[in-house]
């Protein structure tokens, strides 16, 4: 808010800089020579990269778009298969800590698809008026604003590609941090060793873990129960997660649970019915309130344990958004870029107006849906 009021008592509109109580825009041309040395540079390579990448988001784009249309049902009915969609909100969906982690991710989400319409933009000779930042409460990324005149004038078909292009590039990005997900157990040896054991990520409040005094990045290295016929702890080795998923299947919430820590006191747990993220009780597993990832041991001292996990999951991350960036921005919902390609590709198919209007009208309705349908029960069931 002060800012804000700073930015209209100074006339900082005039240096490119526009205020807003929940965060500012910085706009620029400076960035536009940036972006037209890059488009006019491998101009074939982006050329395929946005045929592969339109492919992509249409297959992406389909398959979401049938499972959506299904979820709801599967949510309703408590479907192990069924998904929730929510809105990514810090301190309202997830707390700031959380949010934090998502920084890295809109960079990679954002960003690359700004430039992409603008790199396109540029290829179909339509000028960019201006490019840069914006800040939104932690949360940030790019724009290109594109001359209105110059993109009137453009043929439609050279308008779809514009539009089409930031989806693409998205889908581009998500088959690159798919392949690094299933890479990060190798990357991560090169500054660790082998997983041998499994690192406490998060501990469930008022869950037995808590209770007894399990804490963030203690490493679980073992796991054992009394045996009455030996009359002592059978213990069993715990390298990964795999390890300790199939050991815990072995346990029911009635019997004392030993977990051995690395570097730690052996603590005595009591399991739990309940599982941690839904709330509700399951029969056949029980649960200790905690998220774990393999443990990497560092190679160096000054190296955190956690890396892996974060790069791990930042990776994760950055794949959903890319994906449901696809999705969302492909889907015609007024603003977004598949609302402009539905519109352009009617006007290449039909002059009537009228017929035009109600076909989108339907079908911004019918997306519309399909998001409040799989949101509302998401919430409900969780």
């Amino acid at each position: 808010m002060l800012l804000s009021v700073l930015g209209t008592w100074l006339n900082l509109e005039k240096y490119g800089f526009l205020f807003f109580p929940l965060g500012f825009i910085y706009k620029t041309e400076f960035f536009n020579k940036i972006l037209i040395k890059i488009a006019d540079r491998g101009k074939k390579l982006h050329e395929v990269i946005y045929r592969f990448g339109k492919i992509l988001a249409l297959v992406i784009t389909g398959v979401l778009l049938i499972y959506f249309i299904v979820n709801p049902f599967l949510l309703m009915f408590s479907s192990p298969f069924g998904i929730g969609l929510r809105l990514i909100i810090p301190g309202v969906t997830i707390d700031l800590k959380t949010a934090l982690l998502f920084i890295i991710p809109i960079i990679f989400t954002l960003i690359p698809h700004e430039m992409a319409h603008a790199i396109m933009a540029r290829k179909e000779g339509i000028k960019i008026k201006s490019s840069g930042i914006f800040i939104l409460l932690i949360l940030f990324g790019g724009f290109v604003e594109l001359a209105k005149d110059s993109l009137e004038k453009a043929l439609p078909k050279k308008r779809i590609k514009v539009y089409m292009n930031g989806a693409s590039i998205n889908a581009v990005f998500a088959v690159i941090f798919l392949g690094l997900y299933f890479l990060t157990p190798a990357i991560s040896l090169i500054g660790f060793k082998q997983a041998d054991g499994v690192l406490v990520t998060n501990v469930y409040d008022g869950y037995p873990a808590d209770k007894v005094g399990i804490q963030k990045k203690d490493v679980i290295i073992g796991m054992g129960k009394y045996n009455e016929s030996l009359q002592e702890i059978v213990y069993i080795p715990v390298n990964s997660v795999k390890d300790y998923n199939l050991i815990i299947l072995q346990f029911d919430n009635n019997s004392s649970l030993y977990v051995q820590l690395l570097q730690k006191e052996t603590i005595v747990v009591t399991p739990t019915i309940t599982n941690p993220i839904s709330g509700q009780n399951v029969s056949d597993k029980v649960y200790l309130g905690i998220n774990i990832f393999d443990y990497y041991s560092p190679r160096v001292k000054w190296l955190s344990p956690m890396i892996p996990y974060y790069l791990n999951i930042e990776t994760l991350y950055t794949l959903n958004l890319c994906v449901m960036a696809v999705f969302v921005n492909m889907l015609p919902l007024g603003i977004t870029d598949g609302d402009k390609i539905f519109r352009e590709y009617m006007n290449l198919k039909s002059k009537n107006e009228s017929k035009k209007r109600k076909i989108l009208y339907g079908v911004r309705i019918f997306s519309a849906l399909i998001i409040i349908l799989n949101i509302t029960f998401t919430m409900i069931r969780w």
